[in-house]
């Protein structure tokens, strides 16, 4: 009698992967397994889970494999079958473990290019080589990113996005947007007269001014390309405070602000000594002048930063939830309210926006 197995088929591919689509495609990955299953579990159920331009550094950051991985665990799928270990990890240390987790929920893991049959054929020094083998390219090519940005960084070459307000023209020389430079001297004009950044937010979005976010995306529509990311309409306040806080505005290219030291951790804030600084080079949108008085007196505000005093025990603030927006209730310690708990929507857009006050 042929023992039926219901069977979960993992097929991933990642950016880096681009030029070797033909040998890696989630397609050619799919129809190895496939046959593979044909060919030695025939009556059985074969289930199959991609994710595309995903690592495999990190399980985390892969949709398709959590999705199997609970499928896994809870014992809805006997075996899982992947073109080679490449595919299931590319990080030596993680990739074990996980495997080993598996192993314990009583998984059986085919690997049918690296001809391993875990834990059946129990050849743990050979799973450990293949796995430090496949982790190889990946920190090759960490450092042959790190390398290149580096150097790019050295030459003054912008390496993201174009700031709000500018655009990277064909010839990569920053191209003034008089409309969007319009809305960044305004907003240094606002803070000059007095104004806060809260104050600031509102009164753009009280005016319909599109905020970075929507500006990129209709200028991306308006070329002709497929726009899928979600923008908002109102502003925040940490956006008001990063155009002040930009000296990319007096015409300063200011690069290697950033570092990683592992991949795919977090990056770690460098000190302004160790920032890569290229002066007048680009146009600016922000005299030096102006620019340095807002940021004397920002600093001078932010020394006082008194804020009124604690009047109720909030035990509660931050924990509950506005059901009418969905943002996280703080609470109010005002002479001239009762005390009460306030959505963040509410604390923004007054009784413009969400009204959610209790």
């Amino acid at each position: 009698m042929i023992e039926r197995f219901d069977i979960a088929g993992y097929a991933r591919i990642s950016v880096d992967e681009e030029l070797d689509r033909d040998n890696v495609s989630i397609e050619n990955q799919k129809s190895i397994i496939e046959d593979f299953v044909k060919s030695h579990f025939p009556n059985s159920t074969l289930t199959f889970f991609e994710d595309r331009d995903r690592s495999g550094y990190t399980f985390e950051q892969r949709e398709g494999y959590q999705e199997m991985r609970r499928g896994l665990m809870s014992h809805k799928y006997d075996i899982l079958i992947v073109k080679d270990f490449s595919r299931f990890s590319r990080r030596n240390s993680r990739g074990l473990v996980e495997l080993e987790d598996l192993r314990d929920a009583g998984v059986r893991i085919i690997s049918i290019g690296d001809s391993i049959d875990f834990p059946n054929d129990d050849d743990w020094l050979k799973i450990q080589f293949q796995f430090l083998i496949n982790e190889m390219p990946v920190t090759d090519t960490s450092k042959k990113v790190r390398s290149v940005v580096k150097r790019r960084q050295e030459e003054g070459r912008w390496l993201c996005a174009a700031p709000y307000g500018y655009i990277l023209n064909k010839q990569q020389v920053f191209e003034v947007m008089p409309t969007e430079a319009e809305v960044i001297r305004t907003i240094f004009k606002l803070y000059l007269d007095g104004w806060g950044y809260k104050k600031i937010a509102n009164y753009l979005t009280d005016n319909n001014v599109p905020t970075p976010r929507m500006s990129e995306c209709e200028r991306r529509a308006a070329a002709g390309e497929t726009v899928r990311r979600k923008t908002k309409a109102a502003w925040a306040i940490v956006t008001v405070q990063g155009i002040l806080d930009n000296d990319f505005y007096i015409g300063t290219l200011r690069q290697g602000k950033f570092t990683r030291v592992k991949i795919n951790g977090t990056d770690r804030k460098l000190d302004e000594s160790e920032h890569r600084v290229f002066e007048h080079h680009h146009q600016e949108i922000i005299d030096y002048r102006t620019f340095a008085t807002v940021r004397s007196l920002r600093e001078s505000r932010s020394t006082n930063n008194y804020r009124g005093v604690k009047v109720n025990d909030n035990v509660y603030s931050g924990l509950l939830v506005c059901g009418d927006c969905g943002s996280p209730m703080f609470a109010m310690s005002r002479s001239d309210l009762a005390p009460a708990y306030t959505c963040g929507t509410y604390h923004r857009r007054g009784l413009k926006g969400c009204t959610s006050h209790h």
